[in-house]
């Protein structure tokens, strides 16, 4: 009996970006653009930081050591597999044209070829796309990643503080402050006059 062995799914990060790259690379000669020999995709922050709102950013091969080109996503993306590759083909195109084509006219051409559409410094994924890149993100199955966002760099949460409305018991007196700074026996500011304490409503 002829043994039939399945191609495992992707267990990284990186092997399912660069699973995806490999598979395009079809699709790119036929629009006339092959990709280089050698690409790394990454899952990382731009260079401009957390804060930045780039979703995927292209090194070009001069900047790295050994000649090859950097691509990297965004962490935020990575609970949906379409998009991440979908931005990974916007990346793919400066890595097959080089940087000295930002996103001009050989771009656009390119671009459209594979199915994006929108803005050229912000595509998002038509209906050509999805027709040849969709099976690959249903053979490749769901990226292995959680999505990151919502922190500031160096990890750290943003400040989601509740400010909590209180109420002097006297002269009726308001103000909002952080439950981190109330405690018992509050004074109102108006204390000497009024002999309030503050209070949160009911």
């Amino acid at each position: 009996m002829k043994s039939e062995l399945k191609v495992s799914k992707p267990k990284t990060r990186e092997e399912w970006l660069a699973r995806f790259t490999e598979a395009s690379r079809p699709y790119f000669k036929k629009a006339g653009h092959p990709l280089p020999k050698r690409v790394r995709c990454s899952v990382g922050f731009p260079s401009k930081g957390a804060r930045a709102k780039s979703i995927g950013e292209c090194w070009s091969s001069t900047a790295t050591k050994d000649g090859v080109c950097e691509i990297f996503i965004r962490p935020s993306l990575q609970d949906d597999g379409s998009r991440i590759a979908d931005v990974l083909t916007h990346e793919l195109c400066h890595a097959a044209l080089g940087h000295d084509e930002g996103h001009g006219k050989v771009f656009k051409y390119l671009a459209t070829s594979l199915g994006l559409t929108g803005k050229m410094t912000a595509t998002t994924a038509g209906p050509a796309w999805h027709e040849w890149a969709d099976p690959i993100v249903k053979e490749l199955g769901k990226f292995p990643g959680a999505k990151l966002d919502g922190i500031l760099s160096g990890g750290k949460k943003k400040q989601t503080t509740r400010m909590l409305k209180l109420v002097c018991d006297e002269c009726g007196w308001t103000c909002r402050t952080a439950s981190s700074h109330i405690h018992e026996s509050m004074q109102c500011p108006m204390y000497a006059e009024c002999g309030g304490h503050l209070r949160m409503p009911d």
